[in-house]
């Protein structure tokens, strides 16, 4: 069996298929974060936006849990605006026309190669050259759906819907979800990037994925970094966070969202441990152990995404208030 063989078999039995971006848990708490600090007049514009969903009876009303339908508006509206922000990943299993619709799976992440300006690439490179770079085009208005290629252009892409006036109601309500949607996808680490090695990954493992823990892959660790945290101590934390913040230090520069999340992920996601397993497993020809990550690292994780999260709700919050100010 040649090298380059083996490798591919290695690599169709260790990769599972794409984990999805945060976990439910982690998108709603960043659209909570945003829509406890709006104003109530804001928050009836939204949900009159969100109204016009093309697909709001079967996926909004038809889902509400009981304990929230019989609850006060505002704890219906909240839950309405946090399944908003899951919806782009529910439209992942849509039957076939609808999904072919709704559903953009190259939007929720970017290629670790990709940056503007003097970014630095979201690539960790084990024993290999880094890739070339892919210049990407300068900021701007996105006026197609066709020219969204990764997460930032999806993110410009949607808030330049909600802001147009020319836009459909229905168009608007798909475009609010996906803006909320990717604003916390861009601040989950493993979707900026990815480990570079020259036999198991030449390509990429694609953000986590090829790399096996006891919880299931690195990437579905990092989604899923908050779920057995008490829900409301920690939308408690991000709530007391955003009011202890004065809107004019938050960053609203989506490449920089960018950067910080492949900061992170260069400087502690993919642990010694894992790169020097990488490096062994090909000079081995031998398949990646699970890795049992300490409490130490997640720790840290649960920390690191739960500032992430936050950064998030409170980001989507400034863009929500400005677009809902524009005329």
């Amino acid at each position: 069996m040649t090298f380059r063989l083996f490798i591919s078999l290695c690599l169709t039995l260790l990769l599972p298929l794409p984990a999805l971006a945060w976990d439910a848990t982690s998108h709603r708490l960043s659209a909570y974060v945003a829509w406890e600090a709006l104003t109530p007049a804001h928050r009836n514009r939204l949900l009159q936006i969100l109204e016009k969903h093309p697909r709001y009876e079967q996926d909004f009303l038809d889902q509400m849990p009981v304990n929230v339908m019989v609850s006060d508006e505002d704890t219906k509206g909240r839950w309405l605006l946090g399944q908003a922000a899951v919806w782009p990943d529910l439209a992942r299993s849509f039957e076939e026309e609808d999904r072919i619709r709704y559903n953009r799976p190259d939007w929720h992440w970017i290629d670790g190669t990709w940056m503007r300006g003097d970014a630095l690439q979201g690539n960790v490179y084990v024993g290999v050259d880094p890739l070339p770079s892919i210049h990407g085009e300068a900021q701007g208005p996105l006026e197609h759906e066709e020219d969204v290629h990764n997460v930032v252009q999806g993110i410009e892409y949607n808030a330049g819907v909600l802001e147009n006036p020319a836009s459909s109601p229905a168009a608007r309500a798909v475009a609010l979800c996906w803006l909320l949607h990717l604003v916390g996808d861009i601040h989950q680490p493993l979707h900026t990037g990815a480990l570079v090695s020259s036999g198991l990954f030449p390509e990429g493992d694609r953000g986590g994925n090829g790399i096996p823990t006891r919880f299931g892959n690195l990437h579905s660790t990092w989604d899923g970094a908050l779920r057995n945290q008490p829900f409301d101590d920690t939308l408690r934390r991000m709530n007391s966070a955003l009011r202890q913040t004065s809107p004019g230090m938050i960053d609203m520069n989506v490449d920089t969202w960018l950067q910080e999340s492949r900061q992170v992920m260069q400087e502690f996601v993919y642990t010694d441990e894992i790169k020097a397993a990488v490096l062994r497993s090909e000079r081995r020809r031998t398949s990646l152990p699970t890795f049992a990550l300490d409490d130490d690292y997640l720790g840290t994780m649960q920390a690191i995404s739960e500032d992430r999260i936050s950064h998030a709700g409170t980001r989507l919050y400034l863009a929500l208030r400005r677009i809902l100010n524009t005329p």
